[in-house]
């Protein structure tokens, strides 16, 4: 592509600038190159006479005496005529001609490179990563492993938020109340009646349901040391202690210790947060939570508290009934601590799955 001296670049898009800067830098290097090709062939030429004069005179050297060198010294200086110089010397002014003339197309290239190149504006750097490319040396900075570790770890966060997304819009246990979530068809009742009953109902409710289960073997009390907050303590037939914190009829907190084992301090006050020393009710704890959600229904909280309080009770065989799966009592040191949640069905961690 060859430039025109006339043409105008600022009518041209930068796209085409750019290619006409690309086309001509090879077009400087093919003359470069050209350059270096017709130097060294006239070289050569040169080398390979005076290689030839070396290799006659040590042959002389070798064949002749003294006498045959001076004479064929004598010869030779007689062989070389006036023609001959003058031919060695047209064939360097033509070595000198061809390499003024690669010369000045070089020179001419590189100008128009100038002239083309000086047309496109500099592009701006948006952010210091653009400055990545300028460096040399990659092993100089950890950018280039760090960016590529971001962008992979980046990635994969958005794989899992998807499958998180896809997973929690098919889950049930909602304690949510917007209709975003929940079908308007669905929401019947007053959706926060549950938080607003009074302490009067919740104190009769509980205390109906003391009265239901105690032949069940549980004993249930309810009090309110924290405020408007109910607290019921239940006793399950000697096999463990739980603690339910109320707001209304709507469960927050629960905790699971043995029986051996007190929800107060020392000083007489209610332990609401300290765990149970013991692995299994732990385990029981996690589950009890799980019921929590479960067996939310803001629009029955009644319901919801005896349908807890039942599947609690399901715990009086802890430590007698085998998994209903496997038929063992102990697994890996600890009962079967999973209830089902319909059929109360005593189930292992790992069997229930």
């Amino acid at each position: 592509m060859i430039c025109d001296p006339n043409m105008n670049f600022q009518d041209q898009n930068p796209p085409d600038l750019i290619a006409q800067c690309i086309n001509l830098v090879q077009k400087l290097r093919h003359g470069v190159g050209q350059v270096f090709k017709e130097l060294s062939d006239g070289i050569s030429d040169c080398g390979e006479e005076t290689e030839k004069e070396e290799t006659d005179s040590s042959n002389s050297k070798n064949e002749s005496s003294k006498e045959t060198k001076i004479a064929s010294q004598i010869q030779k200086d007689a062989a070389v005529s006036g023609g001959e110089k003058e031919e060695y010397q047209d064939k360097h002014r033509a070595i000198l001609r061809t390499l003024k003339k690669s010369l000045e197309t070089i020179s001419h290239d590189f100008s128009d490179l100038e002239k083309t190149g000086s047309t496109i504006c500099p592009v701006q750097p948006f952010s210091n990563i653009d400055n990545l490319s300028l460096d040399p040396v990659d092993k100089n900075t950890v950018m280039h492993s760090q960016l590529l570790q971001a962008y992979k770890w980046t990635n994969k966060m958005h794989e899992l938020a998807n499958q998180a997304v896809s997973v929690l819009s098919q889950n049930s246990l909602k304690r949510t109340n917007s209709p975003k979530f929940t079908s308007s068809k669905i929401l019947k009742g007053n959706m926060h009646a549950a938080c607003y009953v009074t302490p009067a109902s919740v104190d009769q409710l509980i205390v109906s349901l003391s009265q239901t289960y105690k032949d069940m073997g549980m004993d249930i009390t309810i009090s309110r040391p924290l405020g408007s907050s109910g607290i019921v303590q239940i006793e399950l037939r000697r096999v463990l202690r739980v603690i339910v914190i109320l707001r209304g009829l709507m469960i927050e907190w629960v905790k699971v210790k043995g029986i051996d084992e007190t929800f107060e301090t020392d000083d007489r006050q209610i332990d609401i947060w300290s765990n149970s020393r013991y692995q299994v009710f732990q385990k029981i704890t996690d589950h009890a939570v799980a019921a929590s959600l479960h067996y939310y229904a803001p629009a029955k909280p009644d319901l919801a508290i005896k349908s807890y309080l039942l599947w609690l009770q399901g715990y009086v065989s802890l430590f007698s009934a085998p998994c209903h799966k496997c038929g063992k009592y102990l697994q890996n040191n600890l009962p079967p601590t999973w209830r089902d949640f319909r059929s109360r069905e005593p189930f292992h961690d790992v069997c229930r799955m």
